[in-house]
């Protein structure tokens, strides 16, 4: 790319020239791309230390008397440098070879690349140069996505093992990264912000904790506190993201919003503009209380007239789409919000005393003037500001769609509940209503009051109830919500009442009777209508909070001094800017301000903090105290005043009168022994909080006459400003705010462990300290899954199996009610996978996917997901250190159809060569696989509800005899005799599925008896449907039709019902809650290999290319290394398995099922059962006859006659294993593979050997901070 040219005094070593020409040369990075010698070594150290990093290309231009070089163009790849060199010779060197001297040639050249440069960077994303290779760097050292943007990179010192490492600290919109090379060794450390758990900074030292405790310190000579004020904005963003989407993790930032505020001539980075001023424009709004749409568009320094003072204060005006704001720089003195809809008019004033002073006057609508002075540059401020006015919109009513419900809006209720005050109440009522007539007349009225400590002032001294409602909306901000969102509150409120079967209206209901009982308002339909109408419409805007509990209570406050539309936007400010994230589900944000408040009690009160703190009181307290604003526990005529002063204030006076309550009550508060004694004292004290200024009618209750009276409100307010107020201010609360928002999280994550973990403990696999850590690694890398899913919107396919699956409803059912707290740990496959990959000792095989197989036999409801007893039990069993349990466990992983033919045949092919060979040789696969009765596709799924366990029997058979004649799945069968089942895996039959994970396995070839597996009860069809579909048959021309003829003429329910019978699935209900997915397998791994009775299954006997296998995976996870007794136990299997020809078919042939059903024979000494004594039923001999004939066919079509087919199927020896009837007909079984497996001592002392998991997660999070990512691409 062409930059701006830069001169060059001196050549450097650390660059070689790769093309010359008289006046340019082309250079690279000496060590780039190459191995590491000790050139490059160095020069890496160098390019660490220094933090110089530039781009591995260069061109310079140079005239060969000059000692002057300039640097003109920089490349990050050698294509773009190589682009950028043709260009200079095709349009350049002919050129300059024509001029006459050097001079004219450089300066033509400068010119020139300078043309081109702003030519190049119109469009562009306004980025210097070196700020990209600089991203490029950051994503190639960290394999970033394109979508993780830098923000910006500072010089820094990691300090490891004692010893520092000069390098580069990235900081991106979700990571803290840390590089360094110094002599050959890499350092790479990279942190999300959503793990940070604490940060802070001493002098030059930025210091980070994680949530798995790990610290981090990094000292930065230059920008200190500019780099730890950018990770508290973004730690701040990735925990506030995770509270409101934790499914969407990854904090996103929309430049566009932003761009006005951020100065273009600044040399920062784009973005790190972009978060500045959204810094920036979060304080602009909190101030001067706007809505959250605003931001700051610019500020600039002036001096303002105040007329009640007649003099000139300096501060700065702010702008936004919508205001016209000032700020004194003395705190508190003056501040003024105006609206730009109000403003009539800006004009210069010139005929001051001094000209100088650039003074403009902005009249309102009012015809109200506000001088301003002393601006820097008027000009700009007079056409901003026109600019702003000329693109104003003012909301309108719009016509709204009419509901069939007749309500009218309430007023105030106090207007018809009036409060009866004593003559002397009255007179205090009028003297402060004349003060604030006064304070109105002098300093304004409305919005655009100049906003002075006189106003505090009044406002502590109390509101009168006349200009509550006004008071109230102005200072709160509610007002401008209202403004902007005309009719939107009517049409709330009749949407929300045609809404039916709400459990939030329930909740609504249920709580009404319970907000403010002791009020006249609230015992009558008026106030009890009201107070239902806002609660459901505020419910309806804002459907993430809905309702909660205490939201009822400051509702009805409100309704008692403002009318009904009125009310619900005070509740809308109160929820969305004065106490964000106090009413959602957890009440997170009272939760945050709670621990605020407690470091807040160790700070000014530390004497008594422990004592608290040991009886756990603040917890118990704070919660009520701040979701109602102490109207719960202070009687309501006290409430009104602390309510006066916080929609001043905000959370502020919250914190100061819990302060001052808890001082006051410091000695009775040490005198308790336990919780319930210290919130007696308080409870007591609150009671007492009384306002002589503001008496309404005694209460009928007599114990509310008895309480003795503790302190006035007005002295309480007084105190708590007096001492608290100067060093409690809004900066000090949010940085507490950010702090406490980490550990108010990670509690919340620290809980759900606990509970989980209890649920879980009486597992035979792992302890609770290995819980806790199995727990800890599953959030870790769903969060790093669940970002690299939002960030790279398509994923490429891997040759590793691609699970997809539907969503289904059981997956909303969660152990313990469907609760969010265990579907937070549930895995997918992809979490899984790495999990399995990353832990356990069969990491090692690589011929069999395990993990795959495993997860989708324990995925019991196909869901997709693992709920984590589930995960604890496949885990736990493959670390464990029972070696027969996980030899049947990999024995049954190796079955059909878990381990398809296809798998077998890919794993059989010869390796290519290339990447590109391997992706085009599984393309040739996919394409060109026709063998559908092996797929996962053409399974039935367990939620399929157009089949029976009769009917999938039925069609197993079938499908196994279909197999042996070779007959392809196209004419195996077809959808219109047997609905929803498509050995095609067409989209007709897939539509009708809710999962494909789920792994059925058909018949006696897979495990039949797995209750656990939880498949749906299924319909049969109807008997005509099974006769049309075996006349559908009759129509076959071919010889391959013809022997589908032959099976389908005997497909009918009636004609083989005793077969049917005897291969029967005993399917469990869907709805099946067992949340140990391993129990059953384990009990059926436990039974006899053979000939299992009372009604369960065996496991199925292995064929001897799915034994091949499962050796090989034997050796794998031996490290493949196989020795002599492992030799010599191969052998003997395959001895075995020749010899098993000879005593008994293969059980994956149906007609070897104990179709007579009696469980009585006992099996031989290889647990292979005796042949039953009763006569086989005419049904089976006639489908042994025609298994026999479809044999030889096969035979006859791949040997090449009849007579050749017939003599090998008659050869039963076991040194023709190459045959093809012999290979259908060796088998082993279950017990013959343990039996054999555990003669052998080094596979016996492998299995046995259990595995660390806790050692094994601190491993792959030693991976994880050193950049070592996973790839989730499976």
């Amino acid at each position: 790319m062409w930059i701006q040219p830069k001169d060059l005094l001196l050549p450097s070593p650390f660059w070689i020239a790769e093309m010359y020409s008289k006046y340019f040369v082309l250079q690279k990075r000496r060590g780039h791309g190459e191995s590491r010698g000790f050139g490059s070594m160095l020069v890496g150290t160098f390019d660490s230390v220094m933090s110089t990093k530039p781009a591995p290309y260069r061109i310079l231009h140079q005239t060969p008397s000059s000692e002057v070089s300039y640097e003109i163009a920089i490349g990050l790849t050698q294509d773009e440098i190589v682009k950028d060199w043709e260009w200079l010779q095709t349009n350049l060197f002919s050129v300059l070879n024509e001029m006459e001297n050097e001079e004219e040639v450089t300066n033509f050249t400068i010119c020139k690349i300078q043309s081109l440069y702003a030519q190049n960077n119109q469009d562009d994303t306004g980025e210097s140069p070196d700020f990209k290779v600089m991203t490029s760097q950051f994503r190639k050292i960290f394999k970033m996505p394109e979508e993780e943007r830098l923000v910006n990179s500072y010089s820094a010192t990691y300090v490891k093992n004692k010893i520092p490492r000069q390098g580069q600290l990235y900081i991106s919109l979700n990571h803290v990264c840390f590089y360094s090379y110094i002599l050959s060794e890499e350092i790479k450390r990279i942190i999300r912000f959503a793990e940070l758990e604490d940060i802070s900074r001493s002098g030059k030292t930025i210091y980070l904790k994680t949530t798995n405790n790990m610290t981090y310190n990094f000292t930065l000579i230059f920008n200190a506190s500019k780099a730890h004020a950018l990770i508290e904005q973004l730690n701040k963003m990735a925990i506030q993201k995770l509270i409101q989407d934790p499914e969407s993790p990854v904090v996103d930032h929309d430049t566009s919003n932003y761009t006005r505020f951020a100065t273009k001539m600044s040399k920062e980075p784009v973005l790190l503009r972009d978060l500045t001023a959204r810094q920036k424009s979060e304080e602009f709004r909190v101030y001067f209380r706007l809505p959250q749409t605003e931001i700051i568009d610019g500020k600039i320094k002036a001096d303002i007239w105040t007329p009640y003072s007649k003099r000139f204060h300096a501060g700065y005006i702010y702008l936004s789409p919508n205001f016209f704001c000032f700020r004194s720089d003395v705190k508190d003195l003056v501040s003024l919000v105006i609206p730009m809809k109000t403003i009539k008019s800006v004009e210069k004033k010139d005929d001051g005393q001094q000209r100088y002073d650039n003074q403009i006057v902005i009249f309102s609508s009012d015809n109200v003037p506000f001088m301003f002075s002393k601006i820097v540059d008027r000009e700009v401020l007079i056409s901003k500001i026109t600019d702003l006015l000329s693109r104003i919109h003012i909301p309108v009513s719009r016509e709204r769609a009419k509901y069939d419900i007749s309500w009218s809006k309430q007023t105030a209720l106090l207007n018809t509940f009036k409060t009866q005050f004593s003559p002397d109440i009255q007179k205090k009522q009028e003297q402060k209503l004349a003060r604030w007539e006064d304070h109105f007349r002098d300093f304004g009225r409305g919005i655009a009051m100049f906003r002075t400590t006189d106003v505090i002032n009044l406002i502590v001294e109390g509101i009168p109830d006349k200009l509550r409602q006004e008071i109230w909306l102005i200072f709160s901000g509610a007002i401008h919500d209202k403004e902007m969102n005309p009719g939107l509150y009517e049409d709330l409120v009749e949407k929300a009442a045609c809404i039916k079967n709400s459990f939030v209206h329930d909740e609504i209901d249920r709580d009404l009777p319970r907000s403010l009982p002791e009020h006249p308002a609230f015992q009558c339909t008026d106030g009890i209508g009201a107070l239902r109408r806002v609660l459901q419409a505020y419910a309806l805007r804002n459907p993430q909070v809905g309702y909660c509990q205490a939201m009822n209570i400051v509702s009805s406050v409100f309704l008692l001094f403002c009318d009904e539309e009125n009310a619900f936007w005070m509740l809308a400010a109160l929820c969305e800017n004065l106490l964000p994230d106090y009413y959602q589900d957890k009440i997170v944000g009272a939760q945050i301000d709670q621990g605020v408040l407690n470091e807040l009690v160790a700070t000014h009160l530390s004497d008594l903090h422990e004592h608290l703190e040991r009886l756990g009181v603040i917890k118990m307290i704070s919660i009520s105290w701040f979701l109602t604003i102490f109207i719960s526990v202070i009687s309501y005529e006290s409430s009104l005043q602390i309510l006066d002063c916080f929609f001043y204030e905000g959370a502020k006076i919250i914190f100061m009168i819990s302060l001052q309550i808890i001082e006051w009550n410091r000695d009775k508060l040490l005198d308790c022994q336990d919780d319930g004694e210290a919130m007696l004292v308080l409870q007591t004290y609150l009671e007492g909080i009384y306002n002589p200024e503001y008496q309404v009618p005694p209460p009928t209750d007599k114990r509310k006459q008895e309480r003795p009276q503790t302190q006035t409100v007005q002295t309480l307010i007084y105190e708590a400003y007096t001492k608290f107020g100067a060093e409690l201010t809004q900066q000090r609360i949010e940085e507490l705010r950010n702090k406490h928002r980490r550990l108010t999280v990670r509690q919340f994550d620290i809980d759900n462990e606990k509970t989980i973990v209890k649920a879980h403990v009486q597992n035979p696999y792992f302890e609770r300290l290995e819980l806790h850590t199995l727990l800890t690694i599953i959030r870790e890398e769903k969060l790093v899954l669940k970002s690299v899913q939002q960030q790279q919107k398509t994923q490429s396919l891997s040759e590793a199996p691609q699970l997809q699956h539907h969503q289904s409803p059981a997956r909303d059912i969660m152990p313990g009610g469907g609760s969010g707290r265990h579907e937070a740990y549930s895995v997918n496959y992809e979490v899984f996978h790495t999990l399995f990959s990353e832990l356990t000792p069969w990491r090692k095989c690589v011929s069999v996917d395990i993990a795959e197989k495993l997860f989708r036999l324990t995925d019991k409801k196909g869901t997709g997901q693992l709920d984590f007893g589930q995960l604890v039990n496949a885990l736990g069993l493959v670390c464990s250190n029972k070696s027969t349990e996980k030899l049947k466990l990999l024995f049954v992983l190796h079955l059909p159809p878990l381990l398809s033919k296809a798998e077998i045949e890919r794993t059989r092919r010869p390796r290519p060569r290339t990447k590109d060979d391997a992706e085009e040789a599984i393309e040739a696969e996919d394409f060109f696989d026709d063998d559908a009765s092996e797929s996962i596709e053409a399974l039935p799924s367990p939620s399929d509800q157009n089949f029976d366990a009769d009917d999938f029997a039925l069609i197993s058979a079938t499908q196994h005899l279909h197999n042996l004649a070779g007959i392809s799945g196209n004419t195996f069968m077809d959808l219109s005799r047997t609905p929803n089942l498509s050995l095609n895996s067409n989209a007709s039959s897939l539509a009708h599925r809710n999962s494909t994970f789920y792994v059925d396995l058909p018949g006696a070839a897979g495990l039949a008896g797995l209750s656990d597996l939880g498949a749906a009860r299924m319909t049969p069809p109807t008997t005509a449907g099974a006769a049309s579909a075996a006349a559908a048959g009759s129509n076959a021309a071919t010889a391959a039709e013809q022997m589908l003829l032959n099976v389908e003429t005997i497909s009918n329910f009636s004609q083989i019902s005793d077969l049917v019978a005897a291969t029967r699935l005993d399917r469990a209900d869907s709805n099946a809650t067992d949340t140990r997915s391993l129990g059953s397998l384990g009990y059926l791994l436990d039974q006899p290999s053979e000939g299992a009775a009372g009604g369960h299954s065996p496991v199925p006997h292995m064929r001897k290319e799915n034994f091949q296998l499962l050796w090989r995976s034997i050796i794998e996870i031996m490290g493949c290394v196989q020795d002599e007794d492992m030799r010599r136990a191969y052998e003997n299997l395959i001895e075995l398995g020749n010899s098993n020809i000879k005593k008994e078919p293969s059980l994956e042939s149906f007609t070897q099922l104990n179709l007579a059903g009696s469980g009585d024979e006992q099996p031989d000494n290889n647990g292979n059962p005796t042949t039953p004594a009763a006569e086989p039923s005419s049904t089976t001999r006639l489908f042994i006859a025609l298994e026999e004939e479809l044999r030889q066919a096969k035979a006859a079509a791949a040997g090449g006659g009849s007579a050749a087919a017939t003599r090998t199927t008659n050869t039963t020896s076991s040194g023709s294993s190459s045959s093809t009837n012999i290979s259908d007909g060796w088998h082993i079984s279950i017990k013959q593979f343990i039996a054999t497996a555990l003669t052998c001592e080094c596979i016996e002392k492998a299995f046995q050997t259990s595995t660390r998991i806790v050692e094994q997660i601190e491993q792959l999070q030693k991976k994880r901070r050193k950049c070592l990512s996973t790839n989730y691409n499976y």
